[in-house]
């Protein structure tokens, strides 16, 4: 999910992805592994390595607003754009979410991979989107390379599944 957060006039683009019970987040290139306790309707206590937040949302109209040691955050949503529906693909071929640029490829072909793994890095108006391993592996064919433009819907990467 693509979000964005606006403090003090300024918008901060960031992307989160949950796996299995964590959140990952993304921002300024950064992943941070986060945990989150809901402890009563609306207050969150959120553990990011070592460091505790607790933190109460609410909701606006088309925003929330998430209130921190003193300090309000307004978060929005961000709308995709150019959305379509996907047709099902097969298993481990993995279309890309967004149109954009690539700007980084982790893999080759051949290449061993586990689940999760990073494995592509896509980039639209300034976010970037993840490709991930969907489970353990073996790279059948990478189908773009640094700087390709792609398109939502296209196959980025083939994996075969370990057996």
């Amino acid at each position: 999910m693509f979000i964005n957060y606006e403090h003090e006039n300024h918008v901060y683009n960031v992307t989160i992805e949950r796996r299995d019970k964590f959140f990952f987040i993304t921002y300024d290139n950064t992943e941070y592994k986060v945990e989150v306790e809901e402890t009563k309707p609306g207050q969150l206590k959120i553990k990011i390595a070592d460091r505790i937040i607790k933190s109460i949302i609410t909701e606006g109209e088309k925003e929330k607003f998430v209130f921190v040691n003193g300090q309000v955050f307004r978060v929005k949503p961000v709308e995709l754009t150019g959305k379509k529906k996907l047709s099902k693909r097969e298993e481990g071929n993995l279309s890309s979410p967004i149109s954009g640029k690539v700007v980084s490829v982790k893999v080759k072909n051949g290449d061993s991979v586990k689940k999760g793994e990073v494995l592509m890095i896509i980039e639209a108006m300034k976010m970037e989107y993840l490709i991930r391993a969907p489970y353990n592996g073996k790279i059948k064919n990478v189908n773009f390379n640094e700087n390709d433009q792609v398109e939502i819907g296209q196959s980025t990467v083939d994996v075969d599944k370990e057996v």
